[in-house]
C-alpha cells in the first residue's frame, strides 16, 4: 500500500471545515493600548480562539492581536529542532494546528466595494493574524513547502453603514449589496482558502432570511467553484434581556453557528446607568449560591442555550475566571430552575 504524503494530510486538515463550534472564545474589542498584553494573558490562561476585526483605527487592534499570537507561539529558529511528527521547523513546543488556534476577524462595511477588495482584505488579515503559522514547513532536502494557515471565520461585520457606528461610515464609498458581497465571501473560503468558514454579523432576521433564500436558489441551479454556501456562523448581540430569539431560531433551522457578543449586558450599560445583566438580583443570587462570578453565570446560561460566546476582560483574575469555562465540566453548571429564572429577565 502506498504511503500517504504527510504534506497532503496536513494541508487537508488545515482547510477542512469541522463542525466544532467556537464555544468559548476571547473578544478583543475596546482593549486600547492594552490589547497586546491582554491577548498574551488570555493565551497563558488557555484561550486559543480569538475574535477581532479589521477597523484598527477605532475599536480594534488586529495588528497587536497578531503580534501577541506570533510572539507567544514563535521562538528563534536556532533554538529549534526539526520534528518529523509535526513537520515543524522554527517552532518549538507550540504549533498553531496542535494548539487548535482559531482566529476570526471581520471586514467592515466600507470595504465592501468589490469582490477583489473583499478577497484581498481577507488574505491581508490572514497574513497579519496567522501568517506566522506558515512556519509549519516540509523540507526533505529536495523541496520545501510552506503550508498557509487559514483564519477560522471571516465575517462581514455589517452589510451596510449606519450613522454613529464608525467615522468612516459618515461618508462611505459606493458599496456592494449583501448578495453580491456574499459571492466574494464564498471565494474567500473555497478558492483563496483565507478562511475555513465565512460568516455574517449585525443583520436582522429578515436580512438573514433573504440571504439564505438567495443562496438556496443558487444551490439548485449553480455549479462550479466557488459553490453556493450558507453562512457557517452568525455573530449578533444577545444577552438574557434581549436574547435574539428569532435570529437563533433561524440559525438552528439552517445549521448556522450563533456567536453572541455583548453577552454580559455591555450594550445596555453603554446607554447609561448600571449594567442590568450583571447587576440583576437574579444573576447575583445564583452567583452567590454557586460561588461563581456573575459573568460565569451569564456565559454558562448562553452556552446552555447553544450560543458560542466571546467575552473579554483586561484583568488577569477575570481572564482566569473566564478560562474556567473552557473546560466542559466547568462551563454548563446551571440547573433548570437557574435557567428559567435567567430566562425570566427577557424583555417582552
Amino acid at each position: 500500500m502506498p504511503r500517504l504524503d504527510p504534506r497532503a494530510t496536513m494541508a487537508a486538515s488545515l482547510f477542512t471545515v469541522n463542525n466544532t463550534s467556537i464555544g468559548v472564545g476571547f473578544g478583543t474589542a475596546a482593549l486600547g493600548n492594552h490589547c497586546y498584553n491582554v491577548v498574551t494573558m488570555a493565551l497563558q490562561e488557555g484561550f486559543s480562539k480569538f475574535d477581532t476585526a479589521e477597523e484598527n483605527d477605532h475599536w480594534y487592534d488586529s495588528a497587536s492581536v497578531g503580534q501577541a499570537l506570533a510572539d507567544y507561539f514563535l521562538v528563534p529558529n536556532d533554538e529549534c529542532v526539526y520534528n518529523e511528527d509535526t513537520m515543524a521547523e522554527g517552532v518549538c513546543g507550540r504549533t498553531c494546528s496542535r494548539a487548535d488556534l482559531r482566529i476570526s476577524t471581520k471586514i467592515p462595511p466600507w470595504k465592501l466595494t468589490s469582490e477583489e477588495n473583499i478577497r484581498k482584505s481577507a488574505e491581508e488579515s490572514r497574513n497579519e493574524l496567522v501568517g506566522f503559522c506558515e512556519e509549519i514547513l516540509w523540507d526533505d532536502g529536495n523541496d520545501k513547502l510552506m503550508i498557509p494557515f487559514p483564519l477560522d471565520v471571516y465575517y462581514i461585520h455589517a452589510p451596510t453603514c449606519w450613522k454613529g457606528w464608525h467615522p468612516r461610515c459618515e461618508n462611505p464609498p459606493p458599496l456592494m449589496d449583501l448578495q453580491s458581497a456574499w459571492l466574494a465571501m464564498e471565494a474567500v473560503a473555497a478558492i483563496d482558502h483565507s478562511a475555513k468558514r465565512i460568516g455574517i454579523s449585525n443583520v436582522s432576521p429578515n436580512e438573514l432570511l433573504s440571504l439564505i433564500d438567495f443562496i438556496r436558489k443558487r444551490q439548485e441551479t449553480v455549479q462550479g467553484n466557488p459553490p453556493p454556501r450558507l453562512p457557517d456562523v452568525l455573530q449578533a448581540f444577545a444577552d438574557p434581556i434581549e436574547p435574539a430569539d428569532e435570529l437563533r431560531r433561524i440559525c438552528r433551522q439552517h445549521n448556522i453557528e450563533f456567536v453572541s457578543y455583548s453577552t454580559l449586558g455591555t450594550q445596555h450599560a453603554r446607554r447609561g446607568g448600571k449594567n442590568p445583566v450583571l447587576d440583576s438580583p437574579i444573576i447575583r443570587n445564583i452567583a452567590e449560591r454557586l460561588k461563581r462570578s456573575t459573568a460565569e453565570i451569564v456565559l454558562s446560561w448562553a452556552l446552555q442555550k447553544n450560543m458560542s460566546v466571546i467575552p473579554r476582560s483586561s484583568e488577569r483574575e477575570h481572564i482566569a475566571q473566564l478560562a474556567r469555562l473552557l473546560r466542559k465540566d466547568e462551563s454548563t453548571f446551571l440547573n433548570e430552575d437557574d435557567m428559567s429564572r435567567i430566562d425570566s429577565m427577557r424583555r417582552i
